[in-house]
């Protein structure tokens, strides 16, 4: 019997959690043949309403705080790996991480490393504070992915796009609207794949775009899911 436990943070929003389980669960069927009820992950999903910080950083300490908790709750409870299902969070991973000694799946680190395969220049697309920090950045550069952000005219946009998608507003508009914004930038920039660093965004990206498309909650529930069954074996 596995005894590994994943470890899920979600909440950030709740739409983005709802969408990484299903895709570890079809995932389980699909990639490793998981029919019966033993046969699929055992996932402990939290989901914490912490406060927004998707724009701004005013709130985060309460957010660090809460989520410190959750951390600490989880490794309790026995979890094997905890992963966040949220990539502006990650901005906190370093203070999270040192709450626990169980290991963290960052989405960041997998996305990343599905991206140096493509030596095509890539549009992040991601929150305002996602972008402001860095995050994917710094990772790109020192892994010598080239990349192009966003300019911040359009940070206001995009952050209307994810609270589209957390609030539950009808989605149509919201594609359309994101895809607007992806051409602009492939026309300018000559890019060739297309980054979706924030968890909301592969809920509005068409999934048959004619550039590589990254999403960073289908390489998270990968990565997550071949560790866990690896660990069966």
């Amino acid at each position: 019997m596995n005894k590994q436990i994943i470890g899920v943070i979600g909440g950030m929003g709740p739409q983005a959690s709802n969408e990484f389980y299903r895709l570890l669960i079809e995932g389980a069927k699909l990639r490793y043949g998981a029919r019966n009820n033993d046969e699929f992950p055992e996932v402990l999903l939290d989901s914490v309403p912490v406060p927004d910080f998707l724009s701004d950083t005013e709130k985060l300490e309460e957010a660090a705080c809460m989520l410190e908790d959750r951390v600490r709750r989880l490794t309790d409870y026995g979890v094997s790996v905890i992963t966040m299902a949220c990539n502006t969070v990650c901005i906190l991973a370093d203070r999270l991480q040192e709450q626990t000694c169980v290991p963290f799946v960052s989405v960041i680190d997998e996305v990343v490393r599905d991206v140096v395969r493509n030596e095509k220049k890539v549009l992040l697309l991601a929150s305002p504070t996602s972008l402001r920090s860095g995050l994917y950045q710094l990772h790109f550069a020192s892994s010598g992915v080239s990349f192009v952000v966003p300019l911040r005219r359009d940070f206001r946009e995009l952050e209307f796009i994810i609270r589209g998608v957390i609030e539950g507003e009808r989605r149509d508009p919201l594609v359309r609207q994101l895809v607007k914004i992806t051409k602009r930038y492939i026309e300018k920039e000559n890019v060739g794949g297309v980054v979706l660093g924030c968890t909301e965004l592969p809920l509005v990206f068409p999934t048959n775009f004619r550039l590589p498309v990254y999403s960073s909650l289908s390489i998270l529930a990968e990565s997550v899911l071949k560790r866990y069954y690896q660990n069966t074996k």
